[in-house]
């Protein structure tokens, strides 16, 4: 049993940590970007502070201590308070059900003065200052958990009321954190198929993915695979022919690029993004085995998976074993040798993104090829880049990926 108790202040938090068999103490400084480990941020449009936090990429490590294993997973209770006195009104605290089975990764949370909206069992929370229309995503977040519902039978695994809270400015989509779902606000106003079919994803996530963990990082992929070929699956069935040309989009998946030096999959801080993970690379390896086993015997085996395995970290070789079928890897192309430094590029600022939230890092990496001048050493400064050392993991895997969808690598 873990018990973690959060003091909020203004400047950091102070975490209590009792494991059972130790106790730790710990100020936690806020970080600066985010949303990222823990995060406090003020908005500018009404001043109203909120304190997010994401134990996903390496993020746990700011109420662990640690960045802790995806196995690790431990019945664990969460109570955040704010300290002293905080002007306007009341902040909500957004936390997991108490005694939730959770590996770090899985921990997520939110407090602030949320505008609150619920039906049918689904609840949003949205910063004060945004005042887009919540009622479509509700819905289509009711039908998403419905289609799961059917597909995988017996009990919601979020207990009665499927909790989510939109971020700003987040890099992803989404964050599958149980009781605490993160969606970003660019979802709002996201074409209608990508929506549904990024909530969808995160609905798949409640049961392969956090009920049913991955037993290491390189795991990932395949759980990340599997919520993606649901999410899609549950997206057409929804939609109809209008998902059809996001969807025929979706199934185009890119090579994965290996980076020089250490596989990133296997990094708490880089496993989970998608270019590392391959959502879309390992959907279509379990279409194929969908494809060939029939639709029923897919699903009746999934279920198994999940009614044998819930609580349990679970290998990708063992749910290739469920599901009767031999593993599949990704694609992958090697990055060949650095053709040379050019002096000063568009990289060096590049090299100081250590700090910032993987998931951006890898955001402004490749924003920062493409706006680099084609023709002029674009290609060789990525790839002397990749070669230095001290890159952070998260830049090689924004750099590596637009490498292989531009074509410049080879098996």
């Amino acid at each position: 049993m873990r018990t973690i108790d959060v003091d909020l202040g203004a400047e950091s938090a102070h975490v209590h940590l009792d494991l059972g068999t130790e106790r730790r103490r710990r100020r936690v400084d806020y970080r600066a970007g985010g949303p990222w480990g823990l995060t406090r941020w003020v908005d500018p449009s009404d001043g109203a502070a909120y304190v997010l936090f994401s134990g996903a990429l390496g993020g746990a490590a700011d109420l662990l201590g640690e960045a802790g294993r995806p196995d690790d997973l431990t019945r664990t209770t969460l109570t955040v308070r704010v300290s002293g006195d905080v002007p306007g009104p009341t902040p909500v605290s957004v936390v997991p059900a108490a005694g939730s089975v959770l590996a770090g990764h899985h921990l997520g949370f939110a407090v602030g003065p949320w505008r609150h909206e619920a039906a049918d069992g689904v609840a949003i929370h949205a910063r004060r200052s945004c005042d887009a229309a919540l009622r479509t995503p509700l819905a289509e977040t009711r039908a998403a958990l419905d289609w799961m519902l059917d597909f995988f039978g017996g009990d919601a695994p979020w207990g009665s009321e499927y909790v989510q809270v939109l971020v700003p400015d987040a890099p992803w989509l989404a964050m599958e954190h149980p009781g605490c779902v993160l969606l970003s606000e660019r979802l709002l106003t996201a074409d209608r198929a990508r929506r549904v079919a990024a909530l969808a994803h995160e609905a798949a996530h409640q049961w392969l993915g956090n009920l049913v963990a991955p037993a290491c990082w390189a795991d990932l992929g395949v759980f990340e695979g599997l919520a993606e070929l649901l999410g899609q699956l549950a997206c057409r069935d929804l939609l109809g022919s209008a998902a059809d040309a996001y969807l025929d989009h979706r199934r185009r998946p890119a090579r994965l690029a290996r980076v020089p030096g250490v596989d990133p999959r296997g990094l708490a801080e880089t496993a989970g993004l998608a270019e590392v993970a391959g959502p879309t690379q390992h959907a279509e390896l379990f279409r194929a085995a969908r494809h060939g086993l029939a639709a029923d015997v897919f699903r009746g085996r999934l279920n198994e998976l999940v009614r044998t395995r819930a609580g349990l970290a679970t290998s990708a070789a063992q749910v290739w074993a469920a599901l009767g079928t031999e593993p599949r890897e990704p694609v992958q192309v090697r990055l060949p040798a650095a053709a040379g430094t050019g002096g000063e590029t568009w990289t060096r600022e590049l090299r100081g993104l250590r700090q910032v939230d993987p998931a951006t890092a890898v955001v402004r990496a490749r924003r920062a090829f493409r706006s680099a001048p084609a023709g002029q050493g674009r290609v060789e400064h990525a790839l002397a880049a990749l070669a230095d050392p001290s890159l952070p993991t998260a830049v090689a895997v924004g750099l590596a990926a637009e490498l292989a969808g531009a074509g410049q690598v080879s098996r």
